[in-house]
């Protein structure tokens, strides 16, 4: 009779251990993993305006830099300048109620890196493009420009492509690269 009310007691308190734990675990808050979570986010915004249309001149969007010599190249460190301009047409960088909310931007950049300029490709080598914009700050790959205030009546934005020796083995040839940009403005 002592072995089953030994039993009988070990089971009461077990089914109350396993009840109480139970009734802790429904009243904490559930977690990222449960099924039984549904939610709603409300979101809200405004469009000041429209998305711009880019131009650069060129329906293929290609800048044909000069020809340079190996000795220049080598003496100078650096080749002549390539200028060019992107235009941002048929947009409007401010607010309809005449505020001044949208008059920032920032372009970035994307291409393969090498010694932080744009590396190029072909049997050319030895060299990398250097790309600065209008105030001569370098622009490196992937990394976005500051936001710059744009003038109102010229959505103009202008830059300089040039060649740029890394020091290593300059070998003559031809040379090609893939620039990407992308303009974020608000």
């Amino acid at each position: 009779m002592v072995r089953f009310l030994r039993c009988a007691t070990a089971i009461a308190f077990a089914t109350w251990g396993c009840v109480a734990f139970a009734s802790q675990q429904a009243n904490s808050p559930g977690s990222e993993f449960d099924l039984g979570l549904t939610g709603r986010v409300s979101m809200e915004g405004v469009i000041y305006s429209t998305p711009c249309d880019i131009d650069i001149g060129d329906d293929y969007q290609t800048i044909a830099m000069p020809g340079e010599t190996r000795e220049h190249i080598k003496r100078a460190g650096i080749g002549e300048p390539k200028p060019f301009s992107i235009y941002l047409t048929n947009c409007s960088l401010s607010s309809s109620e005449g505020a001044d909310p949208m008059r920032y931007m920032k372009i970035i950049f994307d291409g393969d890196e090498e010694m932080g300029s744009f590396k190029i490709n072909g049997s050319a080598s030895g060299l990398v493009l250097e790309l600065r914009d209008g105030a001569g700050q370098i622009i490196h790959p992937g990394i976005g420009m500051d936001y710059q205030k744009t003038v109102i009546d010229d959505y103009r934005l202008d830059y300089k492509l040039r060649l740029k020796t890394t020091l290593r083995n300059l070998m003559v040839g031809d040379y090609n690269a893939i620039i990407r940009y992308r303009v974020e403005y608000f």
